[in-house]
């Protein structure tokens, strides 16, 4: 596999490889988590590892939300305060891009976030907003907290926009895996349906987040939106996230077909 630019602390003298996704892991270098692909250091006995966004991170970049601001990446947040990153509203713990004139921080990976995902059919297509047309459907707010408005993904359909916060998606799928609904091994085949059936659990309580502002009693059109909520719960994880984990998409291709 390729070697990161950015290698261990520790033991600078070997590369970090790049690994496939798989199981959720806890980025040494931002702190987030993470569940795409991500550079691990080749010591048997290091538990470092990098998003892949932390390890191939330029030294300077920008963002077309922040069009006067200069970013820089620093290992650790400047300053002496607390600083929050202005995409996801999350505390800045790592790796963080700072522009010094404006104040602005954000995380490698929410720079990296894309400008607009959708599915293969063309079904569902979501646009990264800083400025939302309306509340987050998960938290009902505009603001992820006060004073922080927070980035979104959002949706145009014919009954009008759906907001979801980069910050709500983050926070759900914190909330689930401290609960250990994202099994770090799966063994037999007893333990795998036992797993499946944790992911399908946190789908059914995450409808809340993904469902369309219409509602009906017709089987046929909350069939219709019932896959577009699982493609938009699919989409917006894996825009935050990176790819998601072969269970998770493996339960979102189930349940559209149900």
């Amino acid at each position: 596999m390729g070697a990161t630019k950015r290698g261990c602390p520790s033991h600078s003298e070997q590369p970090m490889q790049l690994k496939p996704p798989g199981s959720p892991y806890r980025c040494s270098g931002c702190r987030e988590v993470g569940f795409g692909r991500s550079y691990h250091c080749e010591n048997k006995n290091c538990g470092y590892i990098l998003h892949e966004e932390c390890a191939t991170a330029v030294s300077f970049a920008f963002h077309r939300f922040f069009p006067r601001s200069h970013f820089e990446l620093y290992e650790e947040a400047p300053g002496h305060r607390v600083r929050y990153c202005d995409a996801c509203g999350k505390d800045v713990l790592g790796f963080v891009y700072h522009c010094s004139s404006t104040g602005y921080d954000l995380h490698p990976c929410c720079l990296k976030m894309k400008d607009s995902i959708s599915d293969e059919e063309g079904l569902v297509s979501l646009q990264l907003c800083q400025k939302v047309p309306s509340k987050c459907v998960k938290c009902k707010h505009r603001n992820v907290v006060d004073g922080i408005r927070g980035w979104s993904y959002v949706s145009s359909d014919s009954g009008g926009s759906c907001c979801y916060h980069v910050w709500c998606v983050k926070q759900l799928i914190l909330e689930n895996l401290n609960k250990g609904y994202f099994s770090r091994e799966i063994g037999m085949s007893e333990s795998e349906s036992e797993s499946e059936r944790e992911y399908s659990q946190l789908a059914v309580r995450s409808m809340d987040m993904v469902r369309s502002r219409r509602s009906t009693r017709r089987s046929g059109t909350m069939k219709k939106y019932t896959k577009i909520a699982v493609l938009v719960f699919k989409l917006v994880f894996s825009a935050v996230f990176g790819n998601p984990i072969t269970a998770i998409a493996s339960l979102v291709e189930a349940l559209v077909s149900d």
